[in-house]
Order: structure tokens, then sequence, then C-alpha cells
């Protein structure tokens, strides 16, 4: 069993823009403000195309000062109880710095796990914290 996190969700928070920089494209908005800290997110068009055993229809990374800082996985069609079965049953630990954010947009038949830093929440609920040992 792997114990990291980031084994199963692929992408580690922290990594630098460079480790992405012929995977990924720059999406509108191009720059935008949260919490005081610059966002830049990019559409990531790599080879990974599976996250948590699930095909993953869109990937969107988040970076300030080429770090990453959010992560947002966009799978097709309802997959909330599947994911929180998937998360749930993994034997890992979570960061206490990351907050995790599970959501089904009806409009969109789009099924959304966001990952980021906390310090993006820090003056809001941000939803589900999941926080796994």
């Amino acid at each position: 069993m792997k114990n990291d996190i980031y084994e199963h969700l692929k992408f580690r928070l922290d990594d630098e823009h460079n480790d992405f920089e012929f995977d990924i494209i720059s999406v509108p908005p191009y720059e935008f403000i949260e919490n005081n800290l610059s966002l830049v997110p990019y559409e990531y068009f790599g080879d990974i195309n599976e996250v948590l055993g699930l095909k993953v229809k869109q990937i969107l990374l988040y970076f300030n000062a080429d770090r990453l800082m959010r992560v947002e996985l966009k799978y097709e069609e309802n997959k909330v109880e599947n994911l929180k079965s998937i998360l749930t049953e993994l034997l890992v630990y979570f960061p206490n710095s990351v907050t995790l954010k599970l959501s089904y947009h009806d409009e969109e038949n789009v099924t959304t796990l966001m990952y980021q830093k906390k310090v993006l929440n820090k003056f809001y609920d941000f939803g589900v914290t999941k926080n796994m040992k």
C-alpha cells in the first residue's frame, strides 16, 4: 500500500512550474488574486489521464510564484460517491496543510475533486475538508 496521498493524486502541491512546462497551456483568466495570492491557471495535457483509478476529463493546475498551489480534477458524470469511497479506503497520510473539496455540478454533468494549499482558504470555510491518517 502506498502511504503518500500524492502517489494516488499524481500532482504534488508545491511542485515547480518547470516540472510541467511542456504539458500545460495557460487558460483564462490568465491570472487572478485569491486571498492575497496571485494564481495562474493552466490546463494539463500530459500523459496522466487517470487519477484514483478513474478517467479524468480535465486537469487544471494553479500556480503561485511557480509553485503548484491548487489542482482541479474533473470527471464526467456524478462520481462523488465513488470518489468518496476510493478516498476513504486509501490508508494514506493527507497533509494538514491541504484542503480537499469534492463536488458535482449538475449543469455541466461534471464531478470536481479539488485540493489546494490551506492558505488559499484562509478567510472562509471551503467545504468538505478531509484529513486522512
